[in-house]
């Protein structure tokens, strides 16, 4: 496995939205520090990459992959195509 940025293509992309509208709902009614929303999805990469990897080796490319995408994400937010209410509820930004 190599390990690369995640190719964004038309499922990626609806997931990718139906998480932020899944984040911007429940922090409008239990707001959530910036912190807390990473935290939380950090530990869902992470359970999902427990969940997938066939062993060690695998694990530890995965997330690899995880933390280029990490760092991918925050180079989009920077860029004039962010758009980070996908993420963070309005206030947050």
């Amino acid at each position: 496995m190599a390990i690369s940025k995640v190719k964004v293509g038309e499922s990626h992309e609806r997931l990718m939205f139906a998480l932020g509208e899944t984040i911007r709902i429940h922090t409008s009614v239990s707001p959530m520090s910036v912190e807390a929303i990473a935290g939380v999805l950090a530990f869902c990469a992470g359970a999902a990459i427990g969940r997938g990897a066939k062993g060690r080796q695998e694990r530890r490319q995965l997330r690899e992959m995880a933390v280029a995408n990490i760092d991918f994400g925050l180079e989009a937010m920077v860029s004039s195509m962010a758009n980070t209410s996908l993420i963070l509820p309005d206030g947050m930004q």
